[in-house]
């Protein structure tokens, strides 16, 4: 029988925020585990690092610029409702292949339709109240209005949003058990997204004296694009000195810790149920967030790692039948290699492992080689990410990331580029330097390889005319590339 599916996906998650990503505060005793007897991915990332444009890559393994969902669907100038779908998604193809599928959580991926809509069987996300103990309150004020960032929830933590989502997946696990038949189970938490509403013994697990300042926090945004500092001007954190940020990492580390023992439950229902042996366990995250980093709060407008750079765990059954020779990690922790890995890479990765066929065109590229142990020669050296806008409407940025270089364009605004070797906090922005023309014309060639070979819409002449001459992912080697490949 095909394997089991069951994907956690979580909301904003920082992908250092775990123990088994070098954290060395906040504990994740549970996805350490599943770190150790599976694959931890090191270099994931987001396609954007807002919802829904990245949640329905996730289920098409297409771009946004291609899928169409650019902004989040609940956004005022968003031009489009949602997903449509006539688009071929792993959800749909899974269901054809005789999955029966179950969805727990937040959807986000259109104002109307739901997750049934695109072959699950059926969607369950309760409404659970949100009482803050008075007092405890972490805010950013605005001239008009008050922001909630944290506080310490006055319910018990069986009355936590993420815990009740849980029971509802536990209950569907052991029933889709019981049925005997193949099912996939996707379970979507909306923390840690702010505002950390976190109840005990959670909210007080984290002394913020005990969190050190993010390497980045000290941003100084000189050379920066001016949206940099406004964006920080426009959240009024000015005053916001660590002593302030530390709390705010403590309850969101609390809410991690929370996630952490729901996966714990969650898995332990699934030894409980015998299913060990058949089932391949993933767990993501559709954005990180700034959290203090380079000074900011939330995710759009910058193209830096904590935004981009995402979690992804992923533990295959070692039962017989299915598995490949080879897979199945043990308790030793396995990471793939430095290959770059996409959020959108995951639908055909789902597909491949539900034997199922995959549609045409898909932009994703499945995992199961990198499962097996095996990176295909093929395999690309960098990944592009985009960003059409948010809360301030539409906006344009790309970037192309390979281990020691970062480029972002932003059309409106100065570009961007990194040395990560030498700073991988991304505070000295080299793009303006003479010394680093060489390097910054090697990655403009290869965004406008990507943008060409994903069919993105910088087609123009007159912009075109601004770069070099494109090199497709596939084309990198380093005689074309010598200052940023091999």
């Amino acid at each position: 029988m095909p394997p089991n599916i069951i994907l956690f996906l979580t909301d904003q998650l920082r992908r250092d925020a775990l123990g088994c990503y070098d954290n060395r505060v906040c504990r994740t005793p549970h996805l350490d585990q599943l770190a150790r007897e599976g694959f931890l991915f090191e270099n994931a990332f987001t396609t954007s690092p807002v919802c829904s444009p990245a949640r329905a890559s996730l289920l098409t393994g297409l771009y946004p610029h291609t899928h169409g969902v650019m902004l989040n669907t609940h956004i005022a100038p968003a031009w489009s409702k949602g997903l449509s779908p006539e688009v071929p998604t792993f959800s749909s193809i899974l269901q054809e292949a005789g999955y029966v599928l179950d969805y727990v959580g937040k959807w986000h991926v259109h104002q109307e339709w739901g997750p049934e809509k695109f072959g699950f069987a059926r969607h369950l996300s309760p409404r659970c109240p949100r009482e803050v103990v008075p007092g405890t309150e972490l805010t950013v004020a605005f001239p008009g209005g008050s922001q909630l960032a944290g506080a310490t929830s006055a319910l018990p933590v069986e009355e936590h949003r993420t815990y009740k989502l849980t029971d509802i997946a536990i209950t569907l696990l052991e029933e889709r058990a019981r049925e005997g038949r193949p099912f996939f189970l996707r379970v979507d938490t909306d923390a840690p997204h702010f505002a950390n509403v976190v109840p005990e013994p959670y909210a007080s697990m984290y002394a913020p004296s005990t969190i050190p300042p993010w390497p980045n926090f000290e941003e100084s945004f000189a050379g920066k694009p001016a949206g940099h500092l406004r964006k920080h001007r426009e959240w009024h954190l000015e005053e916001k000195g660590w002593d302030w940020w530390s709390q705010v990492v403590a309850k969101y580390y609390g809410d991690v810790s929370l996630i952490d023992s729901c996966v714990g439950r969650l898995l332990q229902t699934v030894r409980g149920c015998g299913l060990e042996e058949n089932t391949v366990f993933l767990f993501a995250t559709d954005h990180g967030d700034a959290l203090g980093s380079h000074r900011h709060f939330e995710k759009a407008g910058t193209m830096y790692d904590e935004v981009y750079r995402i979690p992804l765990l992923v533990r295959v059954p070692s039962g017989e039948g299915w598995a490949p020779s080879g897979w199945g990690g043990g308790d030793h922790l396995l990471r793939p290699g430095g290959a770059f890995v996409r959020l959108l890479d995951l639908m055909p990765t789902l597909v491949e492992l539900a034997g199922a066929e995959l549609p045409q065109p898909v932009q994703g590229r499945s995992l199961v080689p990198l499962l097996r142990g095996e990176e295909p020669t093929d395999w690309p050296d960098s990944v592009y990410c985009e960003h059409h806008g948010e809360v301030w409407g539409y906006q344009s940025q790309r970037m192309v990331r390979t281990t020691a270089w970062k480029y972002v364009y932003n059309p409106h605004d100065l570009d961007e580029l990194y040395n990560l070797q030498d700073d991988p906090g991304e505070l000295v922005n080299l793009a303006e330097h003479p010394e680093f023309t060489g390097v910054r014309e090697e990655m403009q060639a290869r965004l406008l390889g990507w943008n060409d070979a994903t069919g993105d819409m910088f087609r123009w002449s007159w912009v075109r005319w601004n770069f070099p001459k494109p090199v497709l992912p596939c084309e990198v080697s380093p005689a074309r590339l010598p200052l940023t490949s091999g």
